[in-house]
């Protein structure tokens, strides 16, 4: 392990690993309070946000829409705990393993979805990605513009989750595994 310590370059590479890491921290802060307002949303609206789906119980709804506003609400805090003095105070592993798995829930939701919506929209695969639909996609129906927002949506999430994941570990590194802010130097003590 290399010293970020008593370097000029090393002591450039922490600001540049702070700066890097707030503003992917206030990114994900961004996405995960508009993720709580829009779940909370539909939790309270919640015969709107179901639509036509009789097949799925109200309960059951409420459920999952309770679990994503509560993980949404929570990773809005976790996402600021490597750039705030308070985030100092938590383990490393209670920010690191939520930040990781957020990252990788909003990878392997969003990707895929938003695949296959270019893949459809352009015509590659009208039957889905999986050519499982029972007729070819209505490229002019509200339902897969939508679809093919809340899909952006997603992966929009994964693109500022992962790096903020990546960039608190390498500040946990850079700061001895000691927890403090991302890049922060190890004390002598």
């Amino acid at each position: 392990m290399t010293s970020v310590r008593g370097s000029g370059r090393g002591t450039a590479a922490v600001r540049t690993l702070r700066r890097r890491t707030a503003f992917w921290a206030y990114a994900a802060f961004g996405w995960l309070a508009v993720s709580f307002v829009w779940h909370l949303w539909m939790g309270i609206d919640y015969r709107s946000a179901m639509g036509g789906r009789d097949h799925v119980p109200v309960w059951g709804f409420l459920v999952y829409d309770g679990l994503i506003t509560a993980m949404s609400a929570i990773g809005a805090v976790l996402a600021l705990a490597p750039i705030r003095p308070w985030g100092r105070r938590l383990r490393p592993w209670t920010v690191r393993l939520p930040l990781w798995f957020g990252a990788v829930l909003l990878l392997v939701r969003g990707v895929p979805g938003l695949v296959e919506n270019l893949t459809t929209a352009t015509g590659l695969t009208p039957y889905g990605l999986l050519g499982l639909a029972e007729q070819p996609a209505d490229l002019s129906s509200w339902e897969f513009w939508t679809g093919t927002a809340i899909n952006t949506y997603f992966f929009v999430g994964a693109v500022v989750m992962l790096p903020l994941a990546v960039l608190h570990d390498k500040g946990l590194r850079a700061a001895g595994g000691t927890g403090g802010p991302s890049g922060q130097e190890k004390s002598a003590a």
